[in-house]
């Protein structure tokens, strides 16, 4: 009998480990994950440039900038993502921002939020600028809204807030997006 109890401890620990390697393992996969989603989000920013077409005169600096507004959820993984990447003849550059200005140097804004200035409100400000504007799963979305589908980061798409902006979103992205929001046509009533 005296045996019995080392025996219903040692069995206790070896499952108390199992639960604790499990759990680890879980939580590792799940930042690993997350990593992973992030990484992606950082990616497509600077690429759905090439499938919009700004408005002529729109400003063509040396460089196409991708600005995060308020909250940065990829700190220097977006900077990895566009190091040595350029749109056209122009260099991608990242700047980050507590709040979203009309005249904000931006091609594209990532709006995520502060207490400063909050995501339906930085759209507000942006509302008509020719700035792509994403968000990610905003109860206020931009022009561009991340969701996970099936486990993969996908996009939804406004395409009539694009047309509010003078910004024009190539059919190729549009058949990509999981929905997309159409613009009116033209001549109808609002």
């Amino acid at each position: 009998m005296s045996h019995a109890a080392p025996q219903t401890t040692l069995t206790g620990i070896l499952r108390f480990a199992l639960a604790l390697l499990v759990l680890t393992g879980a939580a590792g996969a799940a930042r690993a994950q997350e990593s992973l989603e992030t990484a992606v989000k950082a990616a497509y920013l600077y690429k759905f440039a090439p499938f919009v077409e700004w408005p002529a005169g729109h400003p063509t600096g040396a460089s196409f900038t991708v600005c995060v507004v308020g909250s940065d959820p990829f700190g220097s993984v977006l900077d990895r993502a566009v190091a040595g990447q350029s749109v056209g003849e122009r260099s991608v550059v990242v700047r980050r921002l507590a709040i979203a200005a009309h005249d904000s140097p931006c091609d594209i804004a990532f709006l995520g939020g502060s207490r400063a200035q909050g995501v339906k409100e930085a759209l507000g400000v942006l509302h008509g600028a020719p700035v792509l504007t994403v968000t990610d799963g905003s109860a206020a979305p931009g022009v561009v809204d991340f969701a996970l589908a099936q486990g993969r980061v996908r996009f939804r798409i406004d395409d009539q807030t694009a047309a509010d902006c003078g910004l024009t979103i190539s059919s190729k992205l549009l058949s990509l997006a999981v929905s997309v929001r159409p613009r009116k046509a033209s001549g109808s009533n609002p």
